[in-house]
């Protein structure tokens, strides 16, 4: 391709992405007073918010029910939603998925139970020594995270089963990136410590 045609593509491209940006964008501010526009938010996210309450609280049923609060907390407050773009947008709704999943887990004595439960939905690794060395134990993963501060448990999830950025966590968290990525080094310590000391053999 001719350089000139190169550049006129990357330009194309460019331009299609600023409109589709503008378009969501809009769609947030529209979504304030219309509920043709909040419905549309709500088909776009559900999925993404569904499986962060899925890895927060290992449950299906329970993160379905905790989705319906979250979108339920946005239709209540979206008209006072300060924000005008769809990031914006975004880290509100992770923000309010973050703390309806602690808040369940706060009301709840259940921690054990969602650990046994997730360990008996979740398909065992193969005895093949090629597949577990290639797929992670989860259950005990899963126990070690259960460990964390609810807090730092937000942070594991967020980074790693969303894989989100630290930029964009440290904003849905309302905390410094640099401070961040500190805290998520000590995280990942605690976890490996865990893993390597506790479970010898058993939870």
């Amino acid at each position: 391709m001719a350089p000139r045609a190169i550049i006129f593509a990357t330009m194309v491209g460019a331009m299609a992405k600023l409109v589709e940006l503008t378009e969501e964008n809009n769609l947030v501010l529209r979504a304030k007073t219309q509920a043709e526009a909040l419905g549309r938010l709500y088909e776009m996210y559900y999925e993404r918010i569904f499986r962060f309450c899925v890895y927060r609280l290992f449950n299906k049923e329970i993160a379905e029910d905790v989705t319906s609060a979250v979108f339920l907390e946005v239709a209540r407050g979206i008209g006072g939603f300060k924000g005008r773009s769809e990031q914006d947008f975004r880290n509100w709704l992770y923000a309010i998925a973050a703390n309806q999943a602690n808040a369940y887990i706060r009301r709840t004595s259940r921690r054990k139970k969602l650990l046994a439960e997730a360990a008996g939905s979740i398909r065992p690794a193969s005895a093949d020594s090629s597949d577990m060395s290639s797929e992670p134990d989860w259950p005990r993963l899963y126990a070690a995270i259960l460990k964390l501060k609810p807090k730092h448990q937000t942070i594991v999830t967020l980074r790693f089963f969303e894989n989100l950025p630290y930029e964009q966590i440290a904003q849905i968290l309302n905390v410094k990136e640099a401070t961040l990525r500190v805290t998520s080094h000590r995280i990942l310590n605690k976890l490996r410590n865990y893993l390597e000391t506790v479970f010898d053999g058993e939870i």
